[in-house]
């Protein structure tokens, strides 16, 4: 069937014209996304996605004016406003071949781990991972982003 994005059926929504989002990584596998909250939302506190067991993750172009020239656009994508997973995700299978070069190559593991993409007003956010949560922060994203991190 091939590539194909659907909502990720978590329900929740962020300020979609505030470029002001920023990610963080550490190399224990987490990453955390602080986005400002939706404008209609009643806890202005910021947005995060905290994603665990994370195996690769992205941020970068393109942007909300060239999205449609992302390979997933025709693939569902067009449809994401907020959080998307990618099911079939040839990124996964290409970890996954990646590392089949290691001795203890487990392909199982990669069975466990979904693709999150999500489009911003500046940039395009990919995750793959094994889990993802969410939760609010209070200061500026980057204070949000961090101390969810470091939790």
């Amino acid at each position: 069937m091939g590539e194909r994005v659907v909502a990720s059926g978590i329900n929740i929504e962020w300020h979609p014209n505030v470029p002001d989002a920023v990610m963080v990584s550490n190399d224990f596998g987490v990453t955390a996304l602080a986005v400002a909250a939706h404008p209609s939302d009643s806890d202005e506190r910021n947005v995060v996605l905290l994603w665990r067991g994370v195996a690769y993750s992205t941020f970068g172009a393109p942007n909300d004016e060239a999205l449609a020239g992302h390979p997933l656009w025709d693939a569902g994508l067009r449809a994401v406003l907020w959080l998307g997973l990618v099911q079939d995700s040839s990124r996964i299978h290409a970890l996954a071949a990646q590392n089949a070069v290691h001795s203890r190559h487990d392909p199982g593991r990669y069975d466990l781990l979904e693709h999150y993409i999500a489009p911003l007003k500046e940039c395009l956010i990919e995750v793959v991972a094994r889990s993802v949560e969410v939760s609010r922060h209070g200061g500026s994203t980057l204070d949000a982003a961090t101390t969810a991190l470091s939790r």
